[in-house]
């Protein structure tokens, strides 16, 4: 007999049953399926997945591999996973995710645990993302406070893990979280927090940056040092209770203090420089490349030198303002602009100035300071600002009669001359000193920056010829075809006048200026370097010779307070200054160096006065040649074969004597050279050999010996 349950079991409906339970299954899947694909629809794509790109800083390093600056919308630095220290990836794990290597990007008891704190605070106390969900989060900037947004959040963490490894994820995570301050990655972080790289972190240190991210506002170190030691404890903790470090590490890096350099790590130097190489990037790879590109940028600043430029530009226009006892000074805007009595972006209508310093053997940009200060003034005038040259455009002049069968021992009459000028007026141009000199040599008129006969050099050579020199060694400014040009009238900028003085430090050949030697690609790739394209300008004789003429400047003429100051190098320059003081110059340089300073106003207004280049603007050039030539051998400028000196009376050419009162050592080809003695001046001799070096007007005595040749009597006057 058949047993009732036995009946009822026969009764039920069991296939109709397993079909609603396969329908169920099948049901549910599509519903979660369909939830999938929906919450796919805005999520990234398989193939932008695999082609993640975290943006990199591009970082600008001097001529000595020091860093300049760097770039970045996210201040980063990728580095790979093997060059973390082990105590940050131990505490990073311990703390935020200790079964990383165990989930498939959710950590189902993670959750779990973190659901079971919250219940019982009430409150949402503890997190339960794992890595890859916080990767996810960050990677694709998903912050909105939402179910809607954790699901998808899983989602994307679950495709992250099937399309990276662990070690990949992990190295992900170390390069894109944000650690407050503007530090994104983990290298940013050792920068930002103590100043060192990463490699260099202790286990303290480690600790401290692997809580941060958790909350950057609320554990910042410099902010809120009390929550940020709390939350480093916390972490240790972790790798104690993970067995990550020992008790010993422990209790050691419990007690050690935070550590974190009291001010920000910042690399911003040379900002005048540094502008011109971003917008020399930007405009060949896009300002994306810049700022997302991870370049590596190698140029040709020196940066010690740079720092010898920037003081000397400060702290001898700041005397001069003392000096002149000068109202609107540096030090009242800035007074001004804390007080809120001006806004910042204005103009500062303080005395200004910039530097160049060029390699003439190459061209290089070695020191470039286009102001005094870049956060006051973006303006660079070292290349924006367009100024009259004044008399540091003389050389242009005597380069060319020079290249056109002229000496610097030709005599040229120093006297009142009067041209046609423009609508019918007369032009009458004056020396500086209203005086005038009669018969004096071409080497003696430009040791003495004298007017006339500068003028009436440029009408017998002719003023497109000398305007076509002065293009061929780099002057590229407009240049008016005018008397007036012989005295600086057509305006120019510092670099390109720097520039054309190079070649005449460097025999005549020409190099172009150049500031950036190399450019890479995150991947190393080399995507430019600099190739150096010189060619000659000049024969070496005549750049020969106008720098012994421009060396005379030095030793007995305008130039002589960079003598007199102590600096006693061979040296060559020349001192410009314009019409009512408004432009004060000088350009000047040695074999392996040429500097040019510049100093005057915005606003187109006079100095001072007396503030003539000498005054306003050689104290800079002087300041930064000993500087920069301190310690180093002295390099004398090289003859051209075939060629000679001699001590001439500089007023007649002939070889001097004891009673000559301006003796100067003059270049002449072999066979070339005076034979008799100056008949103007009758006395004793003197040796031709000797060099002389001195002004028999100045009023201070030479501090420290002259740098001769060995075997070479020196006569000081």
């Amino acid at each position: 007999m058949v047993q009732p349950a036995v009946r009822a079991a026969r009764r039920f409906p069991w296939r109709f049953f397993f079909q609603m339970v396969l329908i169920g299954i099948f049901g549910s899947a599509g519903v979660v399926f369909g939830l999938v694909q929906w919450l796919r629809s805005d999520l990234p794509s398989p193939e932008k997945l695999t082609a993640i790109e975290t943006p990199v800083k591009t970082t600008v390093y001097d001529a000595r591999g020091k860093v300049l600056h760097e770039f970045y919308r996210e201040n980063r630095s990728v580095v790979p996973l093997k060059n973390i220290p082990r105590h940050l990836v131990n505490a990073t794990l311990s703390t935020e995710d200790r079964n990383f290597y165990k989930h498939w990007g959710v950590d189902l008891w993670g959750v779990g645990r973190a659901v079971v704190t919250d219940v019982m605070h009430m409150r949402r106390a503890q997190g339960g993302s794992t890595i890859t969900q916080q990767l996810a989060r960050n990677l694709f900037n998903m912050y909105e406070k939402s179910f809607t947004r954790k699901l998808k959040e899983l989602v994307l963490a679950i495709d992250l893990e099937r399309t990276y490894s662990k070690d990949q994820i992990l190295e992900l995570y170390f390069n894109q979280i944000y650690f407050g301050e503007g530090a994104y990655g983990v290298e940013s972080a050792a920068k930002t927090y103590f100043g060192k790289p990463l490699a260099e972190l202790t286990l303290p240190e480690c600790a401290l940056i692997a809580g941060i991210p958790a909350n950057p506002t609320v554990y910042s170190p410099r902010r809120k040092p009390a929550a940020a030691q709390a939350r480093r404890a916390k972490v240790l903790r972790n790798m104690l209770a993970t067995k990550a470090i020992t008790q010993v590490e422990f209790d050691r890096a419990m007690a050690a203090p935070l550590g974190v350099t009291a001010t920000r790590y910042t690399n911003d130097r040379a900002a005048y420089f540094v502008e011109m190489v971003r917008l020399n990037l930007d405009e060949k790879y896009g300002s994306n490349a810049v700022y997302e590109g991870g370049l590596k940028v190698y140029t040709t600043l020196d940066a010690d030198l740079q720092v010898l430029c920037d003081k000397a530009l400060e702290r001898q226009i700041s005397q001069l303002e003392l000096d002149m006892k000068l109202k609107r000074t540096r030090t009242a805007y800035e007074t001004a602009l804390k007080d809120g009595k001006i806004a910042m972006g204005s103009r500062p209508p303080y005395l200004q100035g910039a530097v160049v310093a060029l390699d003439p053997r190459t061209g290089a940009v070695r020191a470039l300071s286009g102001g005094r200060d870049w956060n006051e003034s973006n303006f660079n005038r070292a290349v924006q600002a367009l100024r009259q040259p004044g008399s540091s455009f003389k050389p242009f002049v005597y380069a060319a009669a020079l290249d056109n069968g002229f000496k610097p021992t030709d005599v040229i009459v120093d006297e009142p001359v009067t041209f046609p000028g423009a609508e019918g007026k007369p032009y009458e141009p004056q020396n500086y000193d209203r005086k005038f000199r009669g018969p004096i040599t071409l080497r003696y008129a430009l040791q003495e920056s004298v007017n006339i006969p500068a003028i009436k050099l440029l009408r017998k050579v002719g003023t497109s010829l000398v305007a076509s020199y002065a293009r061929r060694m780099g002057i590229k400014s407009t240049l008016g075809q005018n008397l007036s040009l012989a005295l600086g009238s057509s305006e120019v900028n510092l670099l390109e006048l720097t520039s054309a003085y190079s070649v005449l430090a460097n025999r005549g050949v020409r190099n172009e200026p150049v500031y950036i030697l190399r450019v890479v690609d995150k991947d190393g790739r080399e995507l430019e370097r600099s190739t150096a394209r010189p060619y000659e300008v000049l024969s070496e004789a005549t750049a020969a010779v106008m720098t012994s003429m421009l060396e005379s400047v030095m030793d007995h003429g305008t130039g002589f307070p960079a003598r007199a100051a102590g600096f006693t190098i061979p040296a060559a320059g020349k001192t410009g200054t314009m019409d009512e003081y408004m432009d004060a110059w000088f350009v000047g340089y040695v074999p392996n160096l040429a500097v040019g300073v510049w100093v005057g106003y915005d606003e187109k207004k006079p100095i001072g006065a007396g503030m003539t280049g000498a005054r306003a603007a050689l104290p800079i050039w002087t300041e930064i040649m000993m500087g920069a030539t301190r310690g180093k051998p002295v390099e004398d400028f090289p003859m051209p074969s075939g060629t000679l000196t001699r001590l001439v009376c500089a007023e007649t050419g002939m070889l001097a004597t004891d009673q000559c009162p301006s003796p100067s050592n003059e270049m002449y080809e072999e066979g070339a050279e005076p034979t008799e003695y100056c008949n103007t001046h009758p006395g004793r001799p003197l040796d031709p050999t000797t060099r002389v070096f001195g002004r028999p007007d100045s009023l201070e005595a030479v501090p420290r010996e002259f740098d001769a040749k060995p075997g070479k009597e020196e006569i000081h006057i």
